[in-house]
């Protein structure tokens, strides 16, 4: 794509009211960005009721149109910026319809990631230890495999699944529900710049876009769409790895879900997914199988543990999976308090224990 086309397209999130359906349809009407700008400057833009293009919309947009053109020019002009129309041939999001954006921004130092298999990996901003592990062990594996892991930047699952796939030697994307200018969550900052050097960050919205409520949602359709298959590890029964997972299922997508026990409300939406249809991933390996790929170097979690004492050993059969406080482990052990004190830092040492919310998590 040539930069005036660029500049054109971004230009057109600059303008009022201007969502995905209207810019679509004004776009097939005209043939492009340039044009469009041109029949906006002319008041030429058709009018359409079904995509609610309006001639309060079209003056909006003829009033709007130079302040916006001046502005992107000069953003676009500092910012090593890519612009993707609908109907580039590097579009990719799949399938095509009326409900994805008609513009895409997309900066990162790996373009290439849109040109490798992808697959989206989500979940709750605040999982459980047990979550937290199972989405770096399947965005590490994906990652090696040479998949590129797909997610939407929050806080929890999303940070866990980035994080692992750079750390694995991978590429990721992270899809942005603000301007690709406005790092959010703030805390995730250099999580950003670690995305932007390993991968790509994209986003529908003009630049400037602080964050709210409604706009997560909506960004959750492009997660489904960039992704040719959808990991959900934890997810509440209600949140954004559901919608992700819903919109994932109407764009046909398949949609994994990590089971969990009944106990843990964090993993209530995996269940209910499953309950639906949703392909189970009982172990991380299979999702390498399911997208033919091969992973080369990241194993799969130890099942039998090695080189810590019989104390050691006790609690963390004594636990059977699940999390638990000191004091039952103490009543299911009949050991000291002392003795499973020390085999529970032991564990931790081992990397097969986690201290999280007054309780012992076996890993």
């Amino acid at each position: 794509m040539n930069r005036a086309r660029e500049i054109a397209a971004a230009t057109l999130l600059e303008l009022p009211r201007a969502t995905p359906r209207r810019l679509r349809a004004a776009l097939s009407s005209c043939g492009g960005p340039e044009q469009l700008l041109r029949a906006i400057a002319d008041g030429a833009v058709a009018r359409d009721p079904e995509a609610r293009i309006t001639e309060d919309i079209v003056s909006g947009w003829r009033r709007a149109l130079d302040a916006a053109a001046a502005r992107t020019t000069s953003l676009l002009a500092h910012r090593a910026t890519r612009v993707l129309v609908v109907d580039d041939p590097d579009w990719p999001l799949t399938p095509d319809c009326g409900s994805l954006p008609a513009v895409l921004l997309v900066e990162g130092d790996a373009y290439e990631a849109l040109f490798r298999p992808r697959i989206a990996v989500v979940g709750t901003r605040n999982p459980t230890p047990h979550g937290d592990a199972d989405a770096r062990e399947v965005a590490g594996l994906l990652a090696d495999a040479g998949a590129v892991v797909v997610s939407g930047l929050a806080y929890g699952i999303d940070g866990a699944a980035h994080d692992a796939a750079i750390r694995a030697g991978g590429l990721t994307i992270g899809v942005a529900a603000t301007g690709l200018d406005v790092a959010y969550p703030r805390g995730h900052v250099n999580l950003w710049s670690r995305v932007r050097e390993h991968g790509l960050i994209v986003g529908e919205n003009r630049f400037g876009t602080r964050p709210s409520r409604e706009i997560f949602p909506v960004r959750n359709r492009i997660i489904a769409a960039l992704a040719s298959s959808v990991v959900i590890v934890e997810a509440a029964a209600k949140g954004g790895a559901m919608h992700t997972a819903r919109a994932a299922l109407d764009l046909a997508k398949v949609v994994y879900a990590i089971p969990g026990s009944r106990r843990n409300p964090m993993a209530e939406g995996c269940n209910r997914l499953l309950a639906d249809g949703a392909q189970p991933l009982v172990d991380p390996l299979d999702i390498i199988v399911a997208v033919g790929c091969g992973a080369t170097g990241v194993p799969s979690r130890p099942r039998r543990l090695a080189g810590v004492s019989g104390a050691a050993r006790a609690v963390h059969r004594s636990l059977a999976g699940e999390p638990a406080t000191l004091d039952e482990v103490v009543g299911r052990c009949a050991l000291p308090l002392a003795s499973v004190a020390g085999a529970a830092r032991e564990l931790e040492r081992a990397g097969r224990l986690k201290r999280s919310a007054g309780k012992l998590w076996p890993l």
